[in-house]
């Protein structure tokens, strides 16, 4: 049947229609092979791909559909609380319901629409992209997400700041966008960009979907990590005098600690460059340390001969 189904009839209720679908274009596939090692010509194999299109275009709309509808279920705070079960266990063979062990803890109504949303998610793409329509999945998949981790930045308020500009900030109030940057860089490493790396995995969990999974996330992610992690580093370039030195240690010690995670979640080779910005502010601001306590010290001694 070529004709397109409704959004709302694959993925909703018990899923069964959206198994059988899937299980159609594989099918599909099987009989593409087949009809490309026997007639690459034939008429059958010009209609199979139409065919295919059209599904492709279904399963397209259906993904964009699932991530539009479920922003808040899908939102990264209750990902990376969701982090701590394993859904390999959770869901097997992409069944009709989410079954949960009994030693697993009880989930809430949002944490189990969120398993849902990921398996429908999951189950789309490693077709999509098994049918070599992989671009057109990551492409709305990166529309999508993106404009959540900038949103989600842009209330946490990160800026971006030039370096000329953070140079030319009173003291009073760069002090202040330091304390913020304290409290937003815990939630945006401890739960957003730990939440969508989650998420990016389990979305692309196939083989296939592996490079889709690394250049998804890092386009998602790489503009608000490189103003947030750059952030410390034109502190640490400002003019150093001895009352600066206390903010700039705590600075420090958060790039410090929170440094393990970073490289953990920004492991990806094309997220590389996130990973160098945070060591070379944390490099920096110990400079940076180091040149006020010399300077501190040069000045004690100046004072004591006097």
């Amino acid at each position: 049947d070529s004709k397109v189904p409704t959004t709302t009839a694959l993925f909703s209720g018990t899923r069964q229609e959206a198994k059988q679908y899937l299980n159609a274009v594989k099918g599909l596939q099987s009989a593409m092979q087949y009809l490309v090692a026997q007639d690459s010509t034939s008429s059958t194999l010009v209609r199979a791909q139409f065919l295919m299109q059209l599904a492709m275009k279904t399963l397209q709309k259906e993904f964009y559909q699932i991530l539009s509808s479920n922003r808040e279920h899908l939102d990264p705070e209750t990902v990376s609380t969701r982090s701590s079960v394993d859904h390999r266990s959770s869901v097997s063979d992409y069944d009709d319901e989410i079954s949960i062990t009994e030693d697993e803890f009880r989930v809430s109504e949002t944490e189990r629409v969120s398993m849902l949303a990921m398996e429908d998610l999951k189950a789309i793409a490693e077709s999509m992209i098994s049918s070599g329509y992989g671009k057109e999945c990551v492409k709305v998949y990166i529309i999508m997400r993106k404009s959540i981790v900038d949103e989600a930045l842009y209330h946490l308020g990160v800026e971006k700041l030039s370096l000329s500009q953070v140079q030319k900030l009173d003291w009073e109030v760069l002090e202040l966008k330091i304390k913020s940057w304290l409290q937003v860089v815990k939630v945006a490493v401890g739960t957003l960009f730990h939440g969508e790396r989650i998420l990016c995995d389990h979305v692309f969990a196939s083989d296939s979907g592996k490079r889709s999974a690394e250049s998804c996330f890092a386009e998602i992610t790489k503009d608000g990590a490189v103003s947030l992690f750059g952030f410390p580093e034109m502190v640490a370039k400002c003019k150093k005098t001895p009352e600066k030195m206390f903010r700039i240690l705590d600075l420090y010690e958060a790039i410090s600690d929170y440094l393990p995670q970073i490289e953990s979640i920004f492991s990806f080779e094309s997220t590389s460059n996130i990973r160098s910005q945070a060591v070379t502010s944390m490099v920096k601001l110990g400079d940076a340390v180091r040149t006020m306590l010399t300077d501190f010290e040069t000045a004690i001694q100046k004072e004591s001969s006097k």
